[in-house]
């Protein structure tokens, strides 16, 4: 009787074929077709441990321009070194975290969840049972936050567009539209403010730089096109010159806060811009270089009758504009 045979196993484990593949991208550029032949595998499992490599945090880079598309690692890349961390290192990343909780559900949170996991495998005994108390140091206390739970695809599309620079084409729904509007937008960034994501890119369609409320995105399809950054791009000058997010020219702002609120003035940095003069009866009189004038009325009126605009008369009129349509609705 002759014995049946086993099935033949594989010649390469996944972490062993990886691992083979990073050091052969490393040492020329591949396709998927040559990695395909030369570790025996179909290409969709190529696609699926080219994924992984990137996953991994190794600086997998494509070709542009026309034809077959190579993948290559750095010339002499030896991979990823080891990584040790402290405890107060450790903690400053949950810090991070606890910060980003209105973001939970999306692959931000998900993909720092995993980074810390891999960090605190390699953690001491002593470290790790010292964990919890990590986790507890920080409460963090969130404004009205929006929900991105439901827009995890969605960001995962916006990610691998941010991180290839590759053009993407995105149904966006303005609020005053019932039908969303197609925009073919190069992405340059995602904005952070007041709990909210903003991505900031070039739009073909106005043939200019353009903001989109994420939470406004319908939906995102990522193209093969890529895109270069321009060099003259200064993205983060653009919002250093604005109160909030509505672009204007910057101009003078002086405001007068009351001496019992001087304190809490003073003690925040509320532009990059801003100059404090402390006057003789207590109060301060706060200068800006700024834009955003509707933006700045709704922050003056926050403060009640303890703030007072000097300068400029948009803003003296932006303040009494919205004192007055607020009055008119008690009247």
């Amino acid at each position: 009787m002759v014995a049946q045979r086993g099935r033949r196993a594989k010649a390469y484990s996944q972490a062993d074929r990886i691992a083979r593949m990073v050091r052969a991208l490393a040492s020329r550029s591949m396709t998927v077709k040559d990695l395909s032949e030369a570790f025996e595998v179909t290409k969709r499992q190529v696609y699926r441990d080219l994924g992984q490599i990137q996953e991994q945090g190794h600086p997998l880079e494509q070709s542009d321009g026309e034809g077959e598309k190579t993948w290559c690692l750095p010339p002499g890349y030896k991979g990823l070194p080891p990584i040790t961390v402290s405890p107060y290192e450790l903690m400053a990343l949950h810090f991070a975290k606890r910060h980003l909780d209105y973001l939970t559900g999306t692959p931000f949170v998900e993909d720092l969840d995993s980074l810390i996991k891999k960090v605190e495998g390699g953690l001491s005994h002593k470290v790790f049972n010292h964990l919890a108390r990590i986790n507890q140091v920080f409460l963090p206390r969130s404004g009205p936050v929006r929900d991105y739970a439901g827009q995890k695809v969605l960001l995962k599309q916006l990610q691998k567009a941010l991180l290839l620079q590759c053009t993407i084409v995105l149904q966006h729904r303005r609020p005053d539209y019932e039908e969303p509007a197609e925009h073919r937008v190069d992405p340059y960034l995602l904005l952070l403010y007041q709990f909210g994501l903003y991505l900031v890119g070039y739009s073909h369609r106005a043939e200019a730089l353009r903001m989109f409320a994420v939470e406004r995105i319908v939906s995102v399809e990522v193209l093969e096109e890529r895109f270069s950054l321009p060099e003259e791009l200064q993205v983060e000058q653009v919002y250093d010159n604005l109160f909030g997010l509505v672009d204007e020219p910057a101009q003078t702002v002086r405001i007068r806060f009351a001496p019992d609120v001087a304190y809490l003035v003073k003690e925040r940095r509320w532009h990059p811009s801003q100059q404090n003069e402390i006057q003789r009866d207590g109060s301060v009189i706060v200068s800006f270089r700024i834009g955003g004038m509707e933006e700045l009325a709704a922050w003056v009126l926050s403060w009640g009758a303890a703030a007072r605009v000097l300068e400029p008369q948009a803003l003296v009129e932006a303040v009494k504009a919205q004192l007055s349509r607020a009055l008119s609705r008690y009247s």
